[in-house]
């Protein structure tokens, strides 16, 4: 293996906080350990689990990732070997770019807390995943393996399939759009001269609600309790278009879209759980669901637009009103789905 493959600590320190976790989650896993990755932002304090189980012996230990220049002291050391009483695990690994101040090894002696310093770590990573810094392409997420065990894009998991890639503009924002078997994300380069990718965004297949079509632009609706609505700018729409319904058995088993119509920033849609109006622009939602629909009504006329009237039951009757286009379809796919909800 050549020096320009070799893993090296300056290469680490270059690394993104979250592809650092991403990297390290892959380490774990070449060394044999089955590895659970938290949620990014949301993790209570873990950035990993790791476990390992031989002849019916299981042992669990926290990850706490840090992407340091800095030497880690004995403050961040008593705080994350505080971790392995809370979640009851057999210890807690820290691992860092860096290095350890004499303080911070000796709390960690105390407390079952074992320590990887930047020289370490390269060695491991050296040993493990030799030349996988120049074979694989980080996406926002590090380095992960497929089935193969060679170096992929690590926003997928294992037996995930990429089905796509497009280039939209997400918002004003110019994206790539990654559709997989399982999810889609939207990422983005650092810069022109930067191989470095970001994820902004993951939307989960299972969580996709639908999608709103119109002339060049798709919005895509999703969420569970709240939905949100992600305005595309695409240009080859039909091909994204008969992907995302080849996928809707994977979706169609939750909460899906029926019937949508915008106007300017507000979209209402019609779900076979709700009626929602989202307002794009803000994100605000009024959510009605179809349980507590009472009546629905028809107006319009000359000099105003077509409009229906929902009555719902919340507290008393409420009444919201929105404009629509047809609004005598409208109203007949609501009381139609209200009857068999």
């Amino acid at each position: 293996m050549s020096a320009l493959d070799r893993w090296s600590l300056a290469q680490l320190q270059q690394i993104e906080p979250y592809d650092f976790e991403k990297l390290l989650a892959q380490l774990f896993r070449r060394m044999g350990y089955a590895v659970e990755e938290t949620q990014y932002s949301h993790d209570r304090g873990i950035d990993l689990i790791v476990r390992i189980l031989n002849f019916g012996l299981s042992h669990s230990w926290i990850v706490q990732a840090k992407r340091y220049n800095e030497p880690v002291g004995v403050k961040a050391v008593r705080e994350y070997s505080s971790l392995r009483y809370r979640d009851r695990v057999d210890g807690v690994i820290i691992v860092t770019t860096s290095d350890f101040t004499k303080e911070g090894q000796e709390e960690a002696a105390e407390h079952n807390v074992k320590l990887i310093d930047g020289n370490l770590l390269v060695e491991m990573l050296n040993h493990y995943l030799p030349g996988e810094n120049k074979q694989s392409q980080v996406i926002g997420a590090g380095i992960c393996e497929d089935a193969a065990g060679q170096g992929t894009s690590a926003i997928m998991r294992k037996g995930e399939e990429l089905l796509a890639e497009e280039s939209v503009s997400l918002g004003r924002e110019r994206m790539s759009m990654l559709i997989t078997s399982k999810n889609i994300f939207f990422k983005k380069e650092s810069g022109l001269l930067s191989r470095k990718e970001n994820v902004e965004l993951r939307i989960q297949l299972k969580d996709l609600t639908g999608v709103h079509e119109e002339q060049q632009l798709l919005f895509l609706v999703a969420g569970q309790k709240r939905l949100t609505v992600y305005p595309l700018s695409v240009k080859r729409k039909d091909r994204i278009l008969e992907l995302l319904d080849s996928l809707r058995p994977e979706y169609l088993r939750g909460e899906h879209l029926l019937k949508s119509s915008r106007k300017n920033s507000s979209l209402l849609i019609l779900t076979n759980r709700r009626l929602a109006q989202i307002d794009i622009d803000k994100g605000q939602m009024e959510d009605i669901p179809l349980t507590k629909i009472i009546s629905v009504e028809t107006g319009g006329g000359l000099f105003k637009k077509d409009r229906i009237m929902v009555s719902a039951s919340s507290d008393g009757v409420r009444k919201y009103f929105f404009e629509v286009d047809n609004a005598p379809q409208w109203r007949n796919a609501i009381q139609e789905r209200v009857k068999i909800s």
